[in-house]
């Protein structure tokens, strides 16, 4: 067995075959997100590739930057984009038109020097054994954010599950849900095939058997976030995968990915 890890750079290739269409209908759209902390962010859909993100508190920023949106149901949208500021943060954000609210997920690729931590070094330190750090934040759509507003709720639905996802016909994964902090994965076909891991992970529930999972790597920094439909008749995945096109350096590689799933055992 060749028991290496690829580089995020090297798995991109052939990974995002069954990815889903992108969605083109927030095209021309602008969405005002009132977040839980009062901060107000405004996202301008300048055409089907390009977004103007501009956050308004007490000084007003604002960045263009390529995007991508799937929609995995009925007014559920799954957006992404890097904010290219220095610090390498991938931004995702789920707009749910259905309840008028919307999740942001920030993470953060590290510095080589934060990768370089060994996990020897990060258990006596107290330190995640990730040095990829990941930040949740709810808002409200088109209003203030109130004691009232719905969120997306963290959940504890998924554990104890055994599910395999097909990324493409040549790559298979199984994912173990062992509980709420971590989860297993196995490569059971594919570059990575015979390498396995557990892992930093987070589950929020969207709706009845739609899940929005996230992990994240430690050997090779990296996060993955992906909508998992579970429904009857649905067993899909859709989402992305995140991290340095050389390890722990270089230009940063985030590539859509889609799946088949199974679910194997409870």
């Amino acid at each position: 067995m060749k028991n290496e890890f690829p580089t995020v750079e090297e798995l991109s290739n052939g990974f995002s075959e069954f990815k889903l269409e992108e969605a083109v209908e927030l095209s021309n759209k602008e969405i005002k997100l009132f977040y839980e902390d009062g901060q107000k962010v405004v996202y301008q859909f300048l055409d089907k590739n390009c977004l103007r993100v501009t956050c308004e508190g007490e000084h007003v920023t604002s960045f263009a930057c390529i995007y991508s949106a799937v929609s995995p149901r009925n007014n559920l949208y799954f957006v992404d984009f890097i904010q290219a500021n220095g610090m390498s943060q991938s931004v995702t954000t789920v707009l749910d038109f259905n309840k008028m609210i919307a999740t942001t997920l920030t993470a953060t690729l590290p510095s080589r020097e934060k990768a370089d931590i060994s996990q020897l070094v990060r258990a006596e330190m107290k330190l995640p054994m990730t040095s990829v750090s990941a930040q949740f934040t709810h808002a409200s759509i088109g209003s203030e954010f109130t004691t009232k507003t719905e969120q997306h709720s963290f959940t504890a639905e998924l554990i104890g599950k055994t599910i395999s996802f097909r990324y493409s016909s040549n790559d298979i994964y199984e994912h173990i849900y062992l509980n709420e902090d971590f989860y297993s994965w196995h490569c059971v076909s594919g570059l990575e095939k015979g390498l396995c891991d557990t892992d930093r992970c987070y589950y929020l529930k969207l709706d009845e058997n739609l899940y929005w999972f996230t992990w994240l790597e430690k050997v090779v920094p990296t996060i993955g976030t992906v909508i998992e439909d579970l429904a009857e008749g649905k067993m899909r995945s859709y989402g992305k995968i995140c991290g340095y096109e050389n390890y722990s350096t270089g230009a940063i590689t985030n590539f859509q990915v889609g799946s088949y799933a199974t679910e194997l055992s409870k």
